[in-house]
């Protein structure tokens, strides 16, 4: 089979340069069966919809009748998982080497063909008529094409997969919106890293829709569904840090992705971070609807301890003498070398520029300016040929009083930032694989992305909605009394020997609570009934698992119901999702009592006995991330029952 030298050619690139190693390829995870998700947005479908749907904070409509098969997650842990896999899904997919940088005009299509790569283009941008992926012969030719803006496909666009191209290969970033036209066909996901993703009526759409803010619309009459296959691109899960660093000076810091001794951390908008934050000496703010997986700290002894080793390594890289000569002025598509560059007073960074390692993955970059380190918008770091981020470190105010450092927007930044005695600043929509410190200024992120590492993606996918051997009429929850009422009709069976009723309090793990016999083979209409004498407290999660004569067994979709006990007895637990530890409250002193918490598999993880007062902590201890159900007993008696999400 004849494979693309181009891509063949960025593969070899990619694979024996030693600052990656590749240990999969992409991987959504616990979003595998999902075809649509937003972190942060209603979801409504007037179409065909096949696959499941969730919204981590906004309401879910439209999805139900013939027209939907899938499961419906929302504001639960599976939501809560699905946000940190979009996340380091985005992260995957843009630390991937740009073929084509600016190369392309903004619009893409009418009658033309591309070959295999990644595209990037400088703002906004459209796909009209008809446009060719061209696979080359190679099933795994890959095409990702990112926008800095909203994307719009026109009406009737066409994007027409040739030579073994793949939809599951094809990915369309945008940082903006992505509307799609009456009429279009589009092969590949649609991300929108900050927007809404929306298709029009009569569109037809094998892919995804990703968003991590931002509402998702399938129109009327369009059809929406994931491709038939598993993407075969390859990713890299670490940037090659894993031993030590040439410049191990970090210490205690090197867990941190935004650090200052003395300064308020803040943010805005939506931003994306992978370590922790911390601050020695001010506030941290502006974080509750970013996607953070890490801990904080705030004025404690962790962050004085970093403190001290942040201000030994700004010595030991101030005490690092030049060996290189440079202008002040850095990038406009340049290459550099290894070595120490000092700057006499104030520097900048402009458009490109490639730290090229020759090989050695020891190479040491080590750039000091004597003032301000401002970096103007759209600015890129490359590293090339054994460079790693962990051995490159941009100072400001290196032997002065202060030296801030400004990061223009959609800036992709790579190594250490240290501001000396001044602010670090990143511009909206920066890319930063890295830290961001500062010795004595505050340190702000603005609806960006940093992280330490390009951690894999380990979460497992949910079981699919598979279509039940019966034509299902109907199935649906009433509240009655103290219990919930269960009703579904059939308007055929075949070979069916009987339904379990199941019931989950987290939609992840279900277990049975009636067993209900079936027709066998049947033609008419029939009614069925089941009641939960014991709902769970808050949100309760049904589902039919059907089970033929000869074994097999198959489920429907999922449904849900609110049931509020008319006990007045209050269970709290903040944070939640957590990383290290958690707090649970309650409104009545308990005595005695004990907390059991189980995992997916429904096995006991950990036990806390002879609890006392209406305050206790929840140590995550050696639990791996994921959600957990927990139960309170006192006395023999399940008093509370809810869940934890521990995230990484």
């Amino acid at each position: 089979m004849k494979k693309s030298i181009k891509n063949t050619a960025i593969f070899a690139l990619l694979l024996f340069s030693p600052a990656l190693i590749f240990c999969q390829t992409i991987n959504l995870g616990i979003l595998t069966n999902f075809e649509a998700f937003t972190g942060a947005g209603a979801a409504t479908n007037s179409g065909i919809f096949t696959g499941d749907i969730g919204s981590n904070n906004g309401i879910i409509s439209g999805f139900e009748g013939d027209d939907f098969v899938g499961n419906i997650y929302n504001a639960d842990s599976v939501t809560a998982q699905a946000r940190i896999d979009l996340l380091r899904l985005y992260i995957h997919l843009n630390d991937i080497f740009v073929t084509y940088p600016s190369t392309h005009a903004p619009a893409f299509g009418n009658g033309e063909t591309i070959t295999a790569g990644v595209y990037s283009i400088g703002g906004a941008g459209s796909v009209g008529g008809v446009l060719n992926l061209d696979g080359e012969g190679d099933p795994d030719a890959f095409f990702i094409i990112k926008y800095n803006g909203a994307m719009t496909v026109g009406v009737n666009a066409e994007v027409v997969l040739t030579n073994e191209t793949r939809a599951c290969n094809v990915f369309w970033i945008a940082e903006g919106a992505i509307s799609v036209a009456a009429g279009a066909i589009i092969k590949g996901t649609l991300f929108a890293h900050l927007g809404a993703v929306g298709l029009g009526t009569n569109c037809d759409l094998e892919g995804r829709m990703f968003t991590m803010d931002g509402a998702i619309t399938n129109g009327l009459g369009s059809v929406a569904i994931a491709p038939d296959c598993t993407s075969t691109i390859q990713i890299s899960c670490s940037d090659g840090c894993i031993s030590a660093p040439a410049v191990d000076v970090l210490e205690s810091t090197k867990g941190f992705a935004l650090f200052s001794s003395f300064g308020s951390v803040g943010n805005t908008g939506i931003t994306g971070i992978d370590g922790d934050i911390g601050t020695d000496g001010g506030a941290i703010s502006g974080f509750a609807n970013s996607i953070h997986f890490g801990a904080e700290y705030n004025a404690d002894a962790v962050t004085a301890q970093a403190a001290l080793d942040l201000d030994i390594a700004y010595d030991t890289l101030l005490n690092m003498l030049p060996t290189k000569v440079h202008a002040p002025a850095f990038g406009l598509g340049e290459t550099i070398t290894a070595g120490v560059y000092l700057i006499t007073g104030a520097g900048s960074l402009g458009g490109t520029i490639t730290l090229d390692g020759e090989d050695d993955p020891d190479a040491i970059f080590v750039i000091k300016f004597a003032g301000a380190f401002n970096i103007g918008a759209q600015s890129k770091v490359i590293l090339s040929n054994g460079t790693r981020r962990c051995n490159v470190f941009w100072v400001a105010g290196a032997g002065v009083a202060s030296g801030a450092i400004a990061i223009g927007a959609s800036s992709t930044m790579k190594g250490t930032l240290l501001a000396h005695g001044g602010a670090c600043n990143m511009g909206a929509g920066g890319f930063f694989e890295g830290r961001m410190f500062s010795t004595a200024g505050a340190v702000n992120t603005n609806a960006g992305v940093i992280y330490n590492d390009p951690v894999c993606i380990t979460s497992m996918p949910q079981p699919p909605a598979t279509a039940l051997p019966i034509e299902l009429l109907s199935f649906t929850t009433a509240i009655n009394n103290a219990n919930v009422r269960l009703n579904w009709v059939t308007a055929t069976e075949i070979n069916n020997d009987y339904f379990t009723v199941e019931h989950s309090a987290d939609g992840i793990y279900f277990s049975s609570i009636r067993k209900i016999t079936g027709a066998g083979n049947s033609t008419q209409s029939l009614a069925y009934t089941a009641i939960d004498h014991s709902p769970f407290d808050g949100i309760s999660y049904y589902r039919l698992k059907q089970t033929n004569y000869d074994g097999r067994s198959s489920y429907s979709r999922i449904i849900k119901e609110e049931f509020k006990n008319t006990k007045d007895f209050i269970l709290g637990i903040y944070p939640n999702p957590f990383s290290n530890a958690t707090t649970f409250h309650t409104n009545e002193h308990l005595k005695d009592a004990s907390l059991i918490a189980y995992n997916s598999y429904g096995q006991i993880v950990k036990q806390i006995k002879n609890i006392s007062g209406q305050t206790f902590s929840f140590q995550r201890d050696n639990l791996p991330g994921g959600g957990y159900a927990i139960r309170l007993v006192q006395e023999g008696t399940v008093i509370a029952i809810d869940k934890l999400i521990i995230v990484e």
